[in-house]
């Protein structure tokens, strides 16, 4: 078995410059971090163009040869690669007893792996289990051939390929770093909306309780809009944004078979854990559309809202462009990457 861990060597003392790079369909979101002690300060950040218009950007950019061009301001030290990886596996998986070698040689039956070989299997101990106590883990596995593919879109000179990581996952990072620190003690939902992919959490006292990937994106509910008004795409995103039109009923049957599998999760978390859970946070692109908030709430039956990735963090002044302006949102698995790095190290 391979290990995604240690698929870059990891220098002793770790980073205090490191980029994020999240490899997008439709933009590469970079950002740039530094570290000083336990606080970390964003220097720079950018939307750069697609590498690929295909729904895995990094496999049609490298058939292409396509290598990845920073701006001189957002080339730190190391870079932390995440992208949306459909095809990787993303589970919270959980052992009797203590977690140890024995455990870990179980790791690709758990996640359902027939060949361990062609994947890149990284995990995190959640909690650790003592006696009749379960071990919790957080376990990804991504595709071998991709996992060697990203690095080679930074061939040379700064920054240096660092880590690889899932997209849907560094966001969860990114979440609990701007918004764990006043849910505490609470149980909480975070779902990230990828155009194709889309991310599910549920966290009860700052750990993760539940963690599911969908086949469902926004542009499954841009499809819908398109086919219900017979517009093209560029007419259907203005009409989710500006909220001039009634798409109630193509937003409601796009959305409705991802909300009963969200209200099935909650459910089940909060009688297993004896927890409310009253509060989901959102984002992606769904969040430009007001009606799909709308939906998510009503069908939910609880209160939903953006979160900001930056929150907690220190901006140095110029770092954030004009340009840029409410599209935090955007970076939330770029920034997690690069939160995630430090925080490992």
């Amino acid at each position: 078995m391979k290990a995604l861990n240690g698929f870059l060597q990891r220098l002793k003392r770790g980073p205090v410059d490191a980029v994020g790079i999240d490899i997008g369909t439709t933009a590469v979101k970079v950002v740039r971090l530094l570290r000083k002690e336990r606080a970390y300060s964003l220097v720079a950040a950018d939307l750069l163009p697609p590498l690929a218009s295909a729904a895995d950007a990094p496999a049609a950019a490298d058939n292409a040869g396509a290598t990845l061009s920073l701006p001189p301001k957002l080339r730190g030290r190391y870079a932390c690669l995440t992208a949306t990886a459909e095809s990787a596996i993303v589970k919270l998986l959980t052992f009797p007893g203590h977690f140890g070698e024995e455990a870990e040689a179980k790791m690709a039956e758990s996640l359902g792996i027939e060949n361990p070989d062609a994947y890149r299997i990284g995990y995190k101990l959640i909690t650790e289990g003592h006696g009749r106590a379960e071990s919790k883990i957080l376990a990804v596995a991504l595709p071998d051939e991709q996992a060697q593919r990203l690095p080679r879109l930074l061939p040379s000179g700064l920054p240096a390929p660092f880590s690889v990581e899932v997209s849907g996952v560094a966001a969860l990072t990114a979440f609990l770093h701007a918004c764990g620190p006043r849910h505490e003690n609470e149980a909480v939902g975070v779902i990230e909306f990828g155009a194709a992919i889309t991310t599910f959490a549920l966290f009860n006292k700052g750990l993760p309780s539940l963690v599911r990937r969908f086949n469902f994106g926004t542009r499954a509910v841009l499809d819908k809009v398109r086919e219900k008004l017979g517009v093209d795409l560029e007419t259907a995103q203005g009409i989710m944004t500006d909220g001039a039109f009634d798409i109630s009923q193509p937003v409601n049957e796009a959305m409705d078979p991802l909300i009963k599998q969200l209200i099935i999760s909650r459910d089940f978390v909060e009688r297993r854990e004896n927890c409310h859970i009253g509060r989901l946070y959102v984002s992606g692109g769904i969040v430009l559309s007001p009606k799909s908030m709308e939906e998510i709430k009503s069908l939910m039956e609880m209160d939903v809202e953006r979160w900001n990735p930056f929150e907690n963090l220190t901006v140095a002044t110029g770092a954030w462009p004009e340009k840029l302006a409410a599209q935090e949102w955007r970076f939330a698995a770029a920034l997690g990457a690069a939160l995630g790095t430090f925080e490992e190290t």
